[in-house]
């Protein structure tokens, strides 16, 4: 069995300024490839609390998947420590410094003496191109483990995981496998209630593990069967037979608080209902900010439906842009059902689309009334069909995290709408 430690590097980690989603991901990249996780750890960019850590690590682990401080400042630490570790001098990488030039020639940058530090490896260690960002990554043994360096930057790290380490932990394992995941996306329900809901799934399934994760204001439950690839066909199709039949278990479980079986977030559901039928979106909103506009033009492709959005929190705005009644603001104010309609019917108009949705509402923290608290937002949906609004209470106690929950509530009921349509 080979055993493996991810370690991170960063006063950020420790600080709780950023989270350590890479230890995460990593752990979940290792088990795949057949290493097994016995520990993760986190140090501070301090250069004798790192050469201890790499220390203990190469006494105790096979391999170790370490990301963060390969950059050009001071406290990137990262290569000094592991080359004191290993009683070696750092040297001058030529393939490292031509990879870097290349990334910066085509991109129009000089490569400067601070940039050049990067390349400035552990003599002995094996460079690792970086496809996606600056700093180059690199392996090397120190007693018995194989250290696997990688930048902290996700985006940088994942590819290069996936494209330049993954092949080499599997050529040290011996390991061929594939896990089969599926993912399902829920919004309305609590993750204590999703856990109830499916207290029986491991009698059902014993062969297949049951995941949460909080995407939050949404939900994933993950499905996800390891297995080793094996010649016969019939076993194969088996396992995706038994994964099929656990997904349709926990879609009947969860009824319609599930968005989408293949993984995808509302804005995507949203994005790709819209695609399937050739229809198009505008968008207006008080409360959120531009938050849903902003939620549907990150996914890759929004341009062939998406045609205009418009953030009036003003109610002269509200009035001179989406032609809402002045009677209707003056009688019930910004934060009302009807309020909510017009401009949905106005933005509609304006953009000249088959659908609208619009909020208005309060995210706090202040600005409730008995009648209106803090959580109140009202949602208008206009469509092909008709128009309609309706008034919730969503209050998470935060203000972000409110127009988050709203902005959530409009998508989830344009997608009702659709799917209905």
């Amino acid at each position: 069995m080979i055993y493996g430690h991810v370690l991170s590097t960063g006063n950020e980690v420790l600080l709780g300024d950023i989270m350590d989603t890479n230890s995460a991901y990593l752990c979940r990249q290792l088990k795949s490839c057949g290493v097994t996780v016995i520990k993760t750890s986190a140090v501070p960019d301090d250069m004798a609390a790192l050469v201890r850590e790499i220390e203990d690590i190469a006494s105790t682990a096979d391999v170790c998947v370490m990301t963060g401080g390969l950059g050009p400042t001071p406290d990137d630490l990262t290569t000094g420590a592991l080359a004191e570790a290993a009683g070696v001098e750092t040297e001058l990488d030529t393939q490292a410094l031509a990879s870097m030039k290349k990334y910066f020639d085509k991109r129009g940058f000089e490569l400067d003496f601070a940039n050049q530090k990067q390349a400035m490896l552990p003599k002995g260690s094996k460079f690792i191109e970086n496809l996606h960002g600056t700093a180059p990554g690199f392996s090397m043994t120190i007693d018995k483990c194989r250290f696997f360096c990688m930048p902290g930057v996700s985006r940088e790290m994942e590819r290069m995981f996936d494209l330049k380490v993954r092949s080499k932990l599997n050529e040290m394992t011996g390991y061929v496998g594939e896990i089969q995941v599926i993912r399902l996306m829920l919004f309305g329900m609590a993750e204590s209630r999703v856990g109830e809901v499916l207290s029986g799934f491991a009698l059902q399934f014993p062969e297949i593990h049951l995941g949460f994760r909080i995407r939050f204001p949404m939900i994933e439950v993950k499905l996800s069967r390891l297995k080793e690839v094996v010649s016969d066909s019939d076993e194969g199709l088996d396992g995706a037979k038994e994964m099929n039949q656990a997904k349709l278990w926990v879609m009947e479980k969860l009824g319609d608080k599930v968005i989408s079986d293949q993984g995808l977030t509302l804005a995507q559901e949203v994005g790709r209902l819209l695609t399937k039928r050739g229809q198009t979106l505008s968008v207006a909103e008080s409360c959120t900010g531009g938050l849903v506009a902003n939620l549907i033009t990150d996914v890759p492709g929004a341009s062939a439906y998406f045609l205009f959005s418009a953030t009036t929190y003003a109610n002269s705005a509200k009035e001179a842009v989406l032609k809402v009644s002045r009677q209707t603001l003056e009688t019930n104010g910004a934060v009302d059902e009807t309020t909510a309609l017009e401009m949905a019917v106005g933005v509609q108009e304006t953009g000249g689309s088959d659908w609208a949705v619009s909020t208005t509402g309060i995210a706090g923290p202040s600005g409730g009334t008995e009648e209106k608290p803090v959580g109140t937002v009202c949602i208008g949906v206009a469509g092909p069909s008709g128009s309609f609004s309706q008034r919730f209470i969503l209050d998470s106690g935060d203000r972000e995290r409110n127009k988050q929950l709203f902005a959530a509530k409009a998508l989830e009921m344009l997608r009702r709408e659709l799917v209905k349509n």
